[in-house]
């Protein structure tokens, strides 16, 4: 059964000093299948897998990643030795409404103490 979501947000800023601020929208509406909700609490330093159960073969069409770690954390797509650091506060969204390769894997690597939310839909 396919269930419908949006997502979405405003950015607004002066696009050059001294003019006034403008807005940028951006929405992303479709449909998922399954989803997969994390509430992560992890204690001193390593890295943790997300499991995608049955994402991973729907494709995920929306990834939300959100910290609030004392120290940085750092995410990591489909085993990528690389990654995108996250500190206190930040959050990091990806969403494509109809991948076609899209992200399969996730793992969060943290030096201390960390909270992390996790959301996925495919």
């Amino acid at each position: 059964m396919t269930t419908p979501f949006s997502f979405g947000g405003t950015l607004t800023y002066p696009p050059s000093t001294g003019q006034p601020n403008a807005s940028r929208t951006f929405n992303l509406a479709g449909n998922y299948n399954v989803k997969a909700e994390y509430e992560y609490l992890l204690e001193g330093s390593g890295t943790k897998v997300v499991d995608f159960g049955s994402v991973e073969l729907a494709k995920a069409v929306l990834v939300v990643v959100a910290s609030d770690a004392a120290a940085p954390v750092v995410v990591k797509l489909n085993g990528s030795s690389d990654g995108v650091e996250l500190s206190a506060g930040g959050f990091m969204c990806l969403g494509s409404p109809n991948p076609d390769d899209g992200i399969e894997a996730l793992s969060i690597v943290h030096t201390d103490d960390a909270g992390v939310n996790i959301y996925i839909l495919g």
